[in-house]
């Protein structure tokens, strides 16, 4: 997990954890500053072999590095800024990560997007004993994915070429190892779909000896390409992304083995068809790679093991739900020690641990109950001790246990309530702990693997705001139309609320499968300056959504619009029949997945919605891309009903209120044209609708003013059309 930098305060040696905003909030210039500051970690890492971390500076500092004993909170210098200078010439500092042995530190000084993951730039490396710096080869611009070796003897990277090159540090010499790249043929790194959708963009992996690299190459020339108009200039110019949408062809994967010193690459033996996708490799051993197979309906994947001397495959363990999805978790991990796959798995209905044997044959479930395993922390195979994340105290809440590899001994490391985001210390003694909740604001909290408390880093500073101006939020629940299932909402009033008297409401919207919107957890943003004006600010968690167990989860799956639509239907009427809300004053917003819920409110659901806003919206799945769409929906071929039931163009008719839709001209995630189809359709029912484009701007909407435009823009529409009062 990263976090924005922080100030290094140095006063009598004690470390401490400047509190700068919590971010930047474009609608302060509207009418409302609510100044509370949060406390921060900021850009660090943990020392090599030590309990100690190692943190960049920020300000005038930002070149600067800082060793910091978290116990103590003694700070000395680390890494002087004098150091990064190449030539004469300053080296800004915008990435930096060290070798496993500790002794290098790779540094990233200019970054181009790719896209929402991906970047390229220019990398030097230093060598830490005598603080020398160099360049990541003779031409360092330009690069991506670089990867220092195991061995620390090489540098791995991506060129423009879609190449795979090694830099040998000692002998400062470049060699290529891949010839094919091309536009539409990727070595190493991963196209647009499986770095947004399902692997991230890293596309190889060094051999634990350093003497091989297994990667992908990705063949795009079979995906359609979507093409992005740059309209600011005074030849407009073409983007084109290869897109493969709903029901379209995906990419053919292939994955090799190369040898670093020479040999040639060797293929793995895979089905080349784009009827499955490989999300997920690793090495086993310095011979064996560990490959999963996932099929393109996303129901069942299958381990393969792949000797990459004999290329002698074996089919191994696999998992499947054929009612709904089977999840992809990042943090599932190989136990080399115990020749063990540690995975989350939904098999008895809730996400748990299991153990298993390569072959599938031999399993021990580690945890079990009605609750769900979130994320594998950290692994200490020497204790035979797992460290996890869980939401076993609350659906609502996230904190953090240990158990015994038999399932015993299990402890809760987090007393407090709250949502627990956990650093920890690879060694395994020590973790950071950054939590809040609806009562507490952020907290970070340094402890022992036990959860003892060694020592508080940073709370947040509530002093130059009047408290009385924020409206903590209370949950609610409800039962949905088959009264029977409990529904869980998040409530904010205004902060003068009087009771009886009734206000307009402003529903916060995502809901996409699998998702979970209400947490117990600090509601500091913009819902704090939509109540301070005078609205009430509600979010609920449909079925479909996730955090209750795979049945619940699966109640989304094939029409993603019947239980949102229905769901929030009671969740608002709830709140009109408790005497809260004026029904004739009832408002959406939200982004991206947020702006489908908006637009599908204010057409499927006209007959309580009024107003909305929807930012970057998909207004029918058959416009987004396969990888996503498809787990949730299958195919548009063959499921017809539920995918014109999910469209919100289907109800265009029905729309009644004011809508505006935002979008970015080069979103190359939600494209534009979701919101151009919605106005086409408008346009033929005869419908009024408000939009605003903006130019080259991507998903996020942001740069030259934009974000801040968005966001006035968003509450001047809502002023204008939910009026309060």
């Amino acid at each position: 997990m990263k976090f924005s930098s922080i100030k290094i305060l140095i006063l009598s040696s004690v470390f401490w954890i400047d509190c700068s905003f919590a971010e930047p909030t474009p609608w302060w210039e509207v009418s409302y500053n609510l100044d509370i500051q949060y406390p921060r970690m900021g850009d660090y890492t943990w020392e090599h072999s030590s309990e100690k971390i190692i943190l960049k500076g920020k300000g005038e500092s930002r070149r600067s590095f800082y060793k910091i004993d978290l116990a103590l909170g003694d700070t000395v210098i680390y890494l002087d800024s004098s150091i990064f200078n190449y030539k004469g010439e300053d080296i800004p500092i915008l990435n930096w990560s060290f070798s496993e042995d500790g002794n290098w530190m790779l540094i990233q000084s200019k970054r181009q997007k790719v896209w929402r993951h991906s970047n390229k730039g220019t990398f030097y490396i230093l060598k830490l004993v005598d603080k020398s710096l160099r360049k990541v080869s003779k031409k360092n611009e330009n690069l991506r994915n670089v990867k220092i070796s195991p061995d620390s003897k090489w540098v791995s990277y991506i060129r423009d070429d879609n190449n795979l090159y090694v830099y040998n540090i000692d002998r400062k010499r470049e060699k290529k190892l891949t010839r094919t790249g091309s536009e539409t043929i990727l070595n190493g790194h991963f196209g647009w779909v499986y770095e947004e959708e399902l692997s991230g963009y890293d596309g190889y992996r060094w051999s634990p000896d350093s003497r091989f690299i297994a990667f992908i190459e990705e063949d795009q020339s079979k995906v359609k390409r979507f093409n992005m108009i740059d309209d600011l200039k005074l030849y407009p110019e073409i983007q084109q992304v290869f897109y493969p949408k709903a029901g379209n062809r995906n990419p053919s994967i292939k994955i090799a083995v190369i040898n670093v010193q020479g040999g040639g690459k060797k293929f793995v033996d895979l089905d080349q068809d784009t009827s499955s996708y490989y999300p997920w490799f690793e090495w086993y051993d310095n011979k064996n790679l560990w490959i999963m197979k996932l099929g393109r309906m996303q129901k069942k994947w299958q381990m393969i093991y792949a000797d990459v001397s004999s290329g002698r495959i074996m089919e191994g363990l696999q998992e499947s739900d054929p009612n709904g999805w089977v999840e992809l978790h990042e943090t599932n991990q190989i136990l080399k020690e115990k020749g063990l796959f540690l995975h989350i798995s939904e098999r008895d209905g809730y996400q748990h641990l299991y153990l298993e044997r390569a072959d599938g044959r031999f399993t021990v479930p580690v945890t079990s109950g009605q609750w769900e395993v979130n994320d594998i922390i950290h692994v200490d195979e020497k204790s035979e001790i797992i460290y996890f994340t869980s939401n076993k105290k609350s659906n609502l809440e996230n904190h953090f246990y240990s158990v015994r590899f038999d399932g015993t001994d299990l402890k809760l490391l987090t007393p407090e309530p709250g949502n627990h985001s956990i650093s920890m210390n690879p060694n395994a003694k020590t973790f950071i702990d950054i939590y809040s909740s609806i009562d507490m604001p952020r907290t970070i909290k340094y402890r022992s693997n036990d959860g003892t408390l060694i020592r508080t880093l940073g709370k947040t500073n509530l002093g130059k705001i009047d408290t009385t101006e924020i409206s903590k939020p209370s949950i609610v629940r409800f039962l949905a139309d088959d009264n029977e299932t409990v529904l869980n909402g998040i409530l904010t009033l205004p902060h003068d609320y009087e009771e009886g008297k009734r206000y307009p409401l402003i529903v916060y919207g995502y809901g996409m499968p699998g998702t979970q919107i209400v947490r117990n957890r600090w509601q500091g943003g913009f819902q704090q300056f939509l109540a301070k004006e005078g609205y009430i600010v509600f979010s609920m968690d449909t079925r479909g959504m996730a955090g209750r167990g795979r049945d619940f989860k699966n109640l989304s799956y094939g029409d993603m619009a019947h239980y949102l639509s229905k769901d929030n239907a009671t969740g608002v009427q709830y709140l009109i029949d408790e005497g809260y809300v004026d029904e004739k004053r009832i408002g959406a917003w939200g982004w991206s997945g947020g702006g489908y819920f908006t637009c599908l409110m204010l057409t499927k659901n006209s007959e309580l919605f009024d107003v909305g806003v929807a930012v970057a919206p998909v207004t029918d799945f058959r416009l987004y891309d396969t990888a996503y769409t498809e787990r949730y929906m299958g195919l548009p071929q063959e499921n017809t009903r539920g995918y014109d039931s999910t469209s919100t163009i289907s109800y265009v008719s029905k729309l009644k209120g004011k809508l505006l839709l935002m979008h970015g001209t080069h979103d190359d995630n939600v494209h534009s044209q979701n919101t151009t189809r919605f106005i086409e359709a408008c346009i033929q029912a005869d419908k009024p609708i408000d939009v605003m484009y903006y130019p080259t701007r991507n998903h996020g909407i942001y740069g030259n003013n934009a974000g801040k435009h968005v966001y006035k823009k968003l509450f001047e529409y809502f002023r204008l059309h939910l009026k309060i009062g």
